[in-house]
């Protein structure tokens, strides 16, 4: 009698096995109103490996706004700004990738800064070798609230567009530039 439920038992853990290895999609199970990878406007698959990485350029993470005249002289600093994360996200639009280019950070007002407005000026670039594919500097306006001398800002460019088929060969940055505006 004991041999026969022990076998019993097997059968039954190795049917439960054998099921389990049929392919259920879990996540669908789980949350059953989970999207697709299809991007709802376009129809097309949108795939995270499309997706170029996004990356700080040396000496591009920190900005520091000097009174006039008062270059390098701490005793000067009007507020300084640093890059503390990032992050990307793209979607295919025709033959071209239409990227979104997010950037956080904090701002601090120095000795010669106070409450009030502050712009901070990042630029985004697309390269693929040699050649730029995009450029754009923008200003972003942060608010350095009275009593607090320090604030976060969020910066966000959706218009970053190139080719998809340059995708697997560019590589993408954003930073902080002093500008002038008028350059690539």
């Amino acid at each position: 009698m004991f041999n026969s439920l022990s076998r019993i038992g097997t059968a039954l853990t190795l049917a439960a096995i054998l099921t389990a290895c049929q392919g259920t999609d879990t996540a669908k199970v789980l949350n059953p109103n989970l999207k697709s990878g299809i991007d709802e406007k376009t129809q097309s698959a949108v795939v995270q490996g499309e997706c170029p990485a996004l990356a700080l350029r040396e000496g591009t993470a920190y900005f520091t706004k000097y009174a006039k005249g008062g270059d390098g002289d701490a005793t000067k600093v009007v507020h300084q700004a640093s890059i503390s994360d990032t992050t990307r996200q793209c979607r295919l639009s025709g033959s071209d990738i239409v990227m979104t280019v997010q950037a956080s950070g904090r701002v601090v007002a120095g000795p010669a800064g106070g409450p009030g407005a502050v712009e901070l000026p990042l630029r985004v670039v697309v390269r693929s070798n040699e050649t730029t594919l995009y450029s754009e500097l923008q200003k972003t306006s942060v608010d350095l609230p009275s009593g607090d001398p320090t604030a976060q800002f969020l910066f966000t460019n959706n218009t970053v567009t190139f080719p998809a088929s340059q995708a697997a060969n560019v590589k993408v940055w954003v930073g902080f530039d002093p500008g002038p505006y008028d350059t690539p």
